[in-house]
């Protein structure tokens, strides 16, 4: 039951991530609901890799959607290891 919930939020990160990689290449307005909303949901998890690991030390790409995505699959498997 549990483990359902969990990759159900996992595909909920990694739609809300793929949205944000898409509107960084489209660049719409910011001043966009769904725009702003998007980028306030997930900036949080993206910001601290792009302390540690900023696009300019990494030849103008930005990893910090990838990297994101990758630990929340180790910590959805993980967890889905766990519970019940």
């Amino acid at each position: 039951m549990f483990d359902r919930v969990i990759w159900i939020a996992f595909d909920i990160l990694f739609l809300l991530l793929l949205v944000r990689c898409v509107i960084s290449w489209m660049r719409p307005s910011h001043y966009h609901p769904l725009v702003r909303w998007v980028e306030n949901v997930t900036e949080p998890m993206l910001s601290p890799i792009r302390r540690v690991l900023p696009p300019w030390k990494t030849a103008g790409l930005d990893f910090s959607p990838a990297i994101v995505m990758f630990l929340a699959w180790i910590a959805a498997y993980i967890l889905t290891a766990i519970l019940p």
